[in-house]
């Protein structure tokens, strides 16, 4: 199991969080907001690498999802399976005040 840790810095562009190597599975996706007073909106991409589209409409599975300051958000219910160089891209309302941590297992 693997685990990946990334800070989004963007607030205007959505940062990729994983890119899988091989076939993985995402067994938990953590959205924190480590911020003690300012609120943010996160939503979150799964992109199929076969395709050349990237973050969009297409490939949004959590849209807008708001998380309040101090609070955390964890995406455990259901597993992703990826492909090869398949990857999960977060965009968030603000920026320097979310941090993804992806949990992963090889399939």
């Amino acid at each position: 199991m693997a685990i990946t840790n990334t800070r989004i810095t963007s607030a205007t562009t959505p940062t990729t969080v994983f890119t899988a190597s091989g076939q993985q599975a995402i067994t938990v996706l953590y959205l924190c907001n480590t911020d003690a007073s300012i609120n943010a909106n996160v939503s979150v991409f799964c992109i199929d690498n076969s395709t050349s589209s990237g973050a969009g409409e297409d490939n949004c599975i959590y849209s807008q999802l708001a998380i309040n300051a101090g609070d955390t958000y964890v995406m455990d219910l259901e597993k992703l399976i990826l492909d090869n160089l398949d990857e999960i891209e977060v965009e968030s309302s603000v920026a320097n005040v979310i941090t993804v941590t992806v949990s992963s297992i090889a399939v």
